[in-house]
């Protein structure tokens, strides 16, 4: 009877676990931020809220704020 229960626990936690991740759109639970960041310029960029000018500087910050990590 105690193996079924901890079976039905680990089961629990790990549709819970997998829910939290889906809720994230997928993404890795630890992002180090600069993914996030370029896929938001990336997503303005083809909107058209931003130039293509500003697109490549903010691509340049990212590289090195990245690089300096």
């Amino acid at each position: 009877m105690g193996m079924i229960i901890v079976l039905i626990i680990i089961v629990v936690a790990g549709g819970l676990a997998y829910s939290y991740y889906r809720s994230r759109g997928g993404k890795r639970l630890f992002s180090h931020g600069y993914d996030d960041a370029m896929d938001l310029a990336k997503q303005r960029y083809a909107n058209g809220e931003i130039s293509r000018e500003e697109f490549e500087q903010i691509k340049q910050d990212l590289q090195e704020e990245d690089g300096k990590s």
